[in-house]
């Protein structure tokens, strides 16, 4: 849906076979987001976080930590 670019798909293939846990749409746009707009996404968590703790986000930005592109 967001992500078109075969290296971009791999990486999601990726997360996804080692994060078995995670929503795959909600996966697919934290990496779009994570790969174009890296430092809005990360500014967005931050501001989530401070609402609320949230188990899908926390574990999504885990995952992209842990992941080099």
């Amino acid at each position: 849906m967001f992500l078109t670019k075969k290296e971009d798909i791999a990486f999601f293939n990726k997360i996804m076979q080692e994060n078995g846990n995670l929503e795959p749409y909600f996966a697919e746009l934290a990496v779009w987001a994570w790969i174009y707009q890296r430092d809005k996404y990360l500014e967005l968590i931050e501001e989530c976080k401070k609402e609320q703790e949230c188990e899908t986000v926390n574990n999504m930005v885990d995952a992209l930590k842990e992941m080099e592109i």
